[in-house]
Parts: C-alpha cells; structure tokens; sequence
C-alpha cells in the first residue's frame, strides 16, 4: 500500500498499519488539545474564556471596546466548539477506526499550523531577535505543532507489527 492509501484507506477498520510512536505522540497533544476546545467552548463552568485570553494568550482585552470584547470571546467559544468536535472525532478514530489515524492527525495537523502557522514564524523570530520568552501558549502551540508533525509523519510508515 503507498502513501496515499494509508493516508486514504479503503475502509477504516482496527488495523493500523503505522508505527505506534504516532499515537503516542498524538495522545498528549489530544489530551490537550480536548481540554482546550473543551474549556474554550464554554462547556466548562469554571473556567473563564476572557481570563485564559488575557493570560495564558496574552490578548489584552481590556484595551478594546465592549463590543469587541464580545466579539473576541464568541469567536473563541466558536473555535472552542469546533476544536471540540474535531477532537470527539479523532477520540473515536483513535479507538474504533484506527486505519484513518494519518488523516486524523492530518486534520489536527491542518487546523493547528491554519491557525498557529504565520504566528509561530514571526515568534521564532522575534524571540531570536529579541531573547524575550513568548506567551505560555505560543510555546504550547509551537511544540503541539511539531509533535503533531512528527506523529502524522510517524503514522504514514509501515511498520510490521508483532501479533
């Protein structure tokens, strides 16, 4: 089977064919990845969207208007969802249809560098331009970026299996 069948099998069952490495290193990045769509959503009580914002993101809301504010949360309550539900699905591939494993990291792989991709390169810059030690969450992205990298990269080797 080439690259692109084990990308895009036939039919998905419990045979995966990659190397075990790639659900080892997806497994930490969902397990955040979850908690952050989750807690993003709105799903969780405790949490407070604008607090993580301004926190671990480093938005500064209190420097925009009401309405932006607003504006700014919903987005990232819709996002949440979104990476939620994304998440959901890849749980269900990781444990019932684990042939389609290479393109559920794909698809993780895809939303992450979408919308981390040009920011993670103007940091790697500024911080070695600057040595300033960027947001905590900057920093999560960037190595959720490279681990979901190297597990989609891990996932399309064929790796023969012991039974």
């Amino acid at each position: 089977m080439n690259i692109l069948g084990r990308l895009f099998p036939r039919s998905l069952t419990n045979a995966y064919q990659g190397s075990w490495a790639a659900v080892w290193l997806l497994a930490p990045v969902l397990i955040i990845k979850t908690m952050i769509g989750f807690n993003f959503s709105g799903l969780n009580p405790f949490i407070s969207v604008s607090e993580v914002l301004q926190t671990v993101d480093g938005v500064p809301l209190d420097t925009f208007s009401p309405a932006a504010v607003a504006s700014i949360i919903s987005s990232a309550g819709a996002w949440g969802m979104a990476l939620f539900a994304l998440c959901l699905f890849t749980w269900l591939v990781v444990v019932r249809y684990r042939a389609g494993l290479p393109a559920a990291i794909l698809l993780l792989l895809i939303e992450q560098v979408g919308r981390t991709g040009v920011d993670t390169v103007g940091l790697v810059a500024e911080v070695a331009a600057t040595r300033a030690m960027p947001a905590a969450g900057a920093v999560i992205n960037l190595g959720m970026t490279a681990l979901l990298t190297i597990a989609f990269l891990l996932s399309l080797l064929r790796v023969k299996h012991l039974n």
